[in-house]
């Protein structure tokens, strides 16, 4: 009997040990709780590094266990939407997160088309609904390693949190609009008065007349601000780097493409080489920058040029009253931009151009991932310019400084003198070779060198906030423009930003096509519009996206 108990406890330890040694075998890794980022004396922390290889080992084998599905109402579980068992998706995650997926082109559908008097090569390609989804749960996927513990789940905002975001916001352009309607300048008080004076005096016909034109603007919401792609489409290589998308069920999209759509991508911002008197001031100024790279090892210290840096756009000791301007590290510190002081850049290949089904609005950027409120969405790459050389009409400009901007620097650089943390690197010398680039004023021109953000349309509300993030100084020459969240952004949703009261009233007045509640071309109907109305529109469009992604996901799965 003994002799037996040795012999079975001899076999079990051998086939343990080659157990462990299969390449099927895998064992289960236990993440750290969120946030744990400090450590007990003498204790050591795994590293994000180790348990991401190691997760990677486990990802594709029978054993891989996904995380526990989440109970919060509203909120939806991505792993639980594309299990283990549908394949079709699971691979489709898979040859994403490889690089390897490509969308597969139609047998002989290689063409030269002729769009706006050019030779384009086009391709026509097939595409499905488990595509698009497939990379918005991967991208889900991404965002929880990156912020492990957080509520990364797409969910449907609070009720609560509508009122404090776009619905105000919403309310503010009625406002500015009705002044601008009545030739007054942007007042609050004068705004609400006069809408609401219009609505005592009209009769119940003109209320219900209205009340009807705005459910079918409510009704729309969702088809304006959502492309979805069709099972095949039209991919337009402009040129290496740039990729259109057109739908096969748009209607002559291609007779309405114009030069516009023509443009050079670029990886950082350039300074416009025509333009010697603004490239020698550029250049003048650039000897300077060197002097703001940060070298903080972990992380800014209080005296760091980047820390005193963003303190004065932080606490408005320069004069920021949009609250647009910000200041980070750059790529030049000793931290290479990925320190909490540097603004974070938007995700790689979060979002594509597409034409829009409202073929008047041109292309389009469409996101391909959720985006909560704050997140960096896209960043528009350009030329930086004299001000006063560009045309004031042409809607790509982005204008980087103001009139008073030399004012500004001068009160700062003033202040900075007198202060006993002197920045160093804010200098004499630095502020006249500032005061050489600033004095006509600097903008961004996107539309012969630019990136995908160049295609953010314009709109009377806009989903994204404009960023300007300084680096490595002041200087406008060395800022980006960056788009974040002012809102909840689905996948296949379009991504908006209000480009200016001037712009929008003298140019898409009569024309606007943004398709909001608050649009200028709404003007009668803002004194009908009731804050019940705007979370009724906002509300919609969130809903409406949710559903739209469990049908679409249970479709596939059933396929």
């Amino acid at each position: 009997m003994k002799l037996w108990k040795n012999v079975l406890y001899a076999y079990i330890t051998i086939f343990r040990a080659t157990r462990r040694e299969s390449p099927r075998h895998v064992q289960k890794v236990d993440r750290p709780p969120a946030r744990s980022c400090a450590k007990k004396p003498g204790e050591q922390i795994e590293t994000w590094a180790t348990i991401d290889e190691a997760e990677r080992k486990s990802k594709y084998s029978p054993e891989y266990s996904v995380p526990k599905e989440t109970t919060k109402k509203g909120e939806l579980n991505c792993h639980n939407l594309v299990p283990r068992k549908d394949l079709k998706t699971f691979n489709l995650m898979n040859q994403i997160e490889l690089g390897k997926f490509q969308e597969e082109p139609l047998n002989g559908t290689a063409m030269v088309k002729r769009i706006a008097g050019r030779a384009v090569d086009c391709l026509v390609i097939t595409t499905t609904v488990a595509l698009q989804w497939a990379y918005a749960i991967f991208a889900l996927q991404v965002r929880m390693k990156s912020l492990p513990g957080d509520e990364v789940f797409i969910r449907m905002p609070t009720d609560e949190e509508l009122m404090k975001g776009p619905v105000r916001l919403a309310r503010k352009r009625m406002e500015n609009w009705t002044c601008r309607h009545f030739e007054r300048m942007a007042n609050e008080k004068f705004g609400k008065r006069t809408m609401a004076n219009a609505f005592e005096v009209s009769t119940m016909a003109q209320r219900m007349k209205a009340e009807k034109r705005i459910e079918e603007i409510i009704k729309a919401g969702l088809r304006s601000q959502t492309l979805a792609a069709n099972e095949s489409r039209t991919l337009i290589q402009i040129n290496e780097d740039v990729r259109m998308f057109v739908d096969d069920g748009i209607k002559k999209s291609f007779e309405t493409m114009s030069n516009d759509m023509f443009y050079e991508h670029i990886n950082e911002n350039v300074v416009d080489d025509k333009d010697r008197v603004l490239v020698a001031a550029h250049r003048q100024l650039d000897q300077f920058s060197g002097a703001f790279d940060c070298n903080c090892i972990s992380g800014c210290t209080m005296a760091c040029p980047c820390a005193v840096m963003d303190r004065a756009f932080y606490k408005r000791a320069i004069d920021d009253p949009e609250f647009i301007r910000h200041y980070g590290c750059s790529e030049s510190c000793n931290c290479q931009g990925k320190c909490k002081k540097a603004f974070p850049k938007p995700p790689a290949n979060s979002t594509e151009i597409l034409h829009h089904h409202q073929t008047p609005k041109g292309f389009a950027l469409v996101a391909k991932q959720f985006f909560a409120p704050g997140e960096p969405v896209a960043e528009m790459r350009g030329e930086y310019c004299r001000t006063n050389t560009a045309s004031a009409l042409d809607n790509y400009i982005m204008d980087l400084t103001r009139n008073d901007m030399k004012e500004i620097y001068r009160a700062y650089f003033k202040d900075n003198r007198q202060s006993p943390k002197e920045v160093k690197a804010l200098s004499t010398a630095y502020e006249k070779a500032l005061q050489a680039v600033t004095k006509t004023g600097i903008s961004l021109n996107p539309r012969n060198k630019s990136s995908e953000g160049r295609f953010a349309s314009s709109s009377c509300l806009g989903n994204t906030k404009v960023n300007f993030v300084h680096e490595r100084g002041v200087s406008p020459t060395n800022a980006r423009i960056i788009f974040t969240a002012l809102m909840p952004i689905f996948p296949t949703q379009e991504v908006t930003y209000f480009y200016n009261e001037q712009y929008i009233w003298k140019q898409l007045r009569e024309v606007c096509l943004c398709g909001e509640l608050c649009c200028v071309t709404n003007v009668e109907l803002f004194p009908f519009i009731t804050d019940a109305h705007l979370l009724k529109f906002y509300k919609k469009i969130y809903e409406a996206q949710l559903k739209e992604f469990l049908e679409n996901t249970k479709k596939e799965k059933a396929k």
